[in-house]
């Protein structure tokens, strides 16, 4: 072969390379540059914290296109970003996209969306959509929501409208949090509205998978008042100290008692005293036993009982709040044992069980080793007792327990030598039994309150709600 020849030849061969480079599965392409036919956003004026439409056309008749990159920028930041798949030689984007509100975001904001389409050769053509604005919200009040379940409402101040603020709290001194625009009917958060929460260690907006905030009151008992600043997104605590008659579990101490970890406080209460509760004794999920403590607010009880010393129990799974002394009996108190009865709580078996494994709503038993073998019944007027208990025990629906005045099993009260009114759901002669035979009704487990009236030997039962 000549010089010329071999000249030629290496020159088809570099022809073919290059024309294998622009060829794929497509079939062969030329370098191009996708074009942006139109763009827009939609609202033009939008509120930080809502979703805006981008749609736009793009072509690329030589080549095929692959990606739309946009970011949504204010005030020199980027507040979104993202990657739109797109494809073929003409698309039509239309993508809802999730603009956030920042801290320091000014309100009436210039927004411009930043736009780069690309196709398969790495040719790209950029734009901008710009005329847009973004508002800050505005909110007539919030909800300060604790993990734990506590509630406050965060009002605007008169002097900054963007910061707003919770007084005379009864919260713990850390706490985690959320601050939430709108509540269910059951008090929990509804993500439909804005939320607040962490994010990489700073508040922020989340959504219903995103983190709680927390917050910590220093050399305080308790946290008075938080004020969340709307602009800066950063909250500030005022913390103070518990009085001498306050209840909250910092002054507790841990107890196991029957395989159950309790906080427990012994003191002296005086009928007819309102006391303040705080922290997750505050909590609306937390009972107190409402033969002994009349609620009169989240944070407010007042003492039924006899003035005297108690021994205060807290349960922390069970979420519930009683009272023991030493030695109960008669006159003052009656004490039930026996199976399948438990002082009230909200809390499910399933919930109790997940901790307490093989327990559940229901938890006396025959004998008074322990507070929890048995269930007081507090004399109310002469010769007339009140208990208020869960019964029977929602997975078998049987009961059987008998009153006694003391623990020395001393003058029991056979089922047979009262007569019963109200729910019946009492049978039997001798314990006080809620049968669950086969041709036997299914008795609701429920809270039932129990009026013993040893003067004319009745006893009157209610389903109560707590």
């Amino acid at each position: 072969m000549n010089l010329i020849h071999k000249i030629l030849f290496m020159t088809g061969i570099i022809s073919l390379l290059l024309i294998s480079c622009n060829d794929d599965e497509y079939g062969p392409r030329k370098e191009s540059t996708p074009v942006f036919e139109s763009t827009s956003m939609s609202p033009s004026s939008f509120t930080f914290g809502d979703s805006v439409t981008l749609t736009a056309k793009i072509t690329d008749p030589a080549t095929t296109l692959t990606t739309l990159v946009y970011e949504i920028v204010s005030e020199n930041r980027v507040i979104s970003s993202g990657e739109i798949p797109i494809g073929g030689d003409s698309y039509e984007v239309s993508h809802a996209i999730f603009v956030p509100l920042l801290n320091n975001q000014a309100d009436n904001s210039e927004v411009q969306v930043n736009l780069v389409a690309r196709n398969i050769l790495k040719g790209f053509t950029s734009t901008q959509v710009t005329g847009l604005t973004g508002n800050r919200p505005v909110y007539q009040q919030l909800y300060l929501v604790t993990d734990n379940g506590g509630i406050a409402i965060l009002e605007p101040q008169a002097s900054d409208k963007n910061k707003y603020q919770a007084g005379e709290l009864t919260f713990d001194s850390s706490f985690q949090f959320r601050i939430a625009e709108k509540l269910n009917a059951d008090n929990t958060i509804d993500y439909t509205g804005d939320v607040y929460g962490n994010v990489n260690g700073r508040i922020a907006m989340i959504n219903e998978t995103g983190e709680s905030a927390f917050v910590y009151a220093p050399s305080a008992d308790y946290t008075k008042e938080l004020i969340f600043d709307h602009y800066g997104f950063s909250v500030a605590t005022t913390g103070s100290t518990l009085g001498a008659e306050d209840l909250a579990l910092s002054l507790f101490t841990p107890q196991d008692i029957n395989g159950e970890s309790f906080l427990v406080l012994k003191r002296t209460l005086e009928n007819g005293k309102t006391y303040s509760v705080f922290g997750v004794l505050a909590e609306t999920r937390n009972l107190f036993n409402p033969d002994f403590f009349g609620r009169t607010a989240a944070d407010k009880v007042t003492f039924l009982g006899k003035t005297g010393e108690y021994t205060i129990y807290y349960n922390p799974v069970r979420k519930n709040t009683f009272v023991g002394v030493e030695n109960p009996s008669y006159p003052d108190y009656l004490l039930a044992c026996g199976w399948g009865l438990g002082y009230p709580t909200n809390i499910t078996s399933e919930q109790i069980a997940s901790v307490y494994p093989g327990k559940g709503r229901t938890h006396t038993d025959w004998g008074f080793g322990h507070v929890m073998n048995y269930v007081l019944l507090r004399q109310i007027e002469d010769g007339v007792y009140q208990g208020t208990f869960y019964t029977p025990g929602d997975h078998d629906h049987y009961a059987s327990f008998k009153p006694f005045e003391n623990t020395g099993w001393g003058n029991e009260k056979q089922a047979g030598g009262f007569t019963f009114t109200g729910e019946q759901i009492i049978s039997g002669s001798n314990n006080w039994d809620i049968p669950n035979g086969e041709n036997d009704p299914v008795i609701e487990s429920a809270n039932y309150r129990f009026t013993i009236n040893l003067n004319d030997n009745t006893v009157h039962i209610e389903k109560v709600i707590l």
